[in-house]
Formats: C-alpha cells, sequence, structure tokens
C-alpha cells in the first residue's frame, strides 16, 4: 500500500510507512541550507560555517537554499572549490 494507514496516524506509523515507500531518485539538496543570519531555516552562514558549532563546514548540495532545476554536479562542484577558498583564506 503506497498510503499511510488512514486508521493509525501515529507518529511511530508514520515513521515506519515512511522508511518503507518514502525514496528519492535525486540529489537532496537543502537539508542544511545556509542564508542569512535572521533565517530561521538556515544552519550554515554565508561561508558555509554550521551556526553554533566551531570549526564544522557543509559543503555539499545540502548547503543550497533551494533544488536547482538543472544537473545538481556543476553546483557541487562549485560549493566544494568555494568551500576549499574560504578554509584556505583564499
Amino acid at each position: 500500500m503506497g498510503i499511510p494507514d488512514p486508521a493509525d496516524s501515529s507518529d511511530e506509523a508514520l515513521r515506519e510507512h515512511c522508511r518503507r515507500f518514502v525514496k528519492t531518485n535525486y540529489h537532496p539538496s537543502g537539508t542544511c541550507r545556509m542564508g542569512a543570519r535572521n533565517d530561521p531555516k538556515a544552519v550554515l552562514d554565508p561561508r558555509l560555517r554550521v551556526r553554533g558549532v566551531e570549526r564544522l563546514r557543509v559543503c555539499d548540495l545540502s548547503a543550497m537554499p533551494n533544488i536547482n532545476a538543472g544537473n545538481t554536479n556543476a553546483p557541487a562542484l562549485m560549493l566544494g572549490a568555494r568551500c576549499a577558498e574560504f578554509i584556505i583564506g583564499a
């Protein structure tokens, strides 16, 4: 069955449904998004640093604030290269 059981909408039942049926064939992005200090959904600053955790950066597509419409390879390479520049101070 591809829909959750309407007779059981408990958190555990929904978690189990997701474990069994939810998947992606795409490259997820935005799960650890960067953004302005006043953006409540942004856990990274514009230099890819994790807010509240020293010496930790994220430089993959999870840092993207939104999913891009095209292939994810070029943005992923750009993020990695830019993060490397931030780290070495270039």
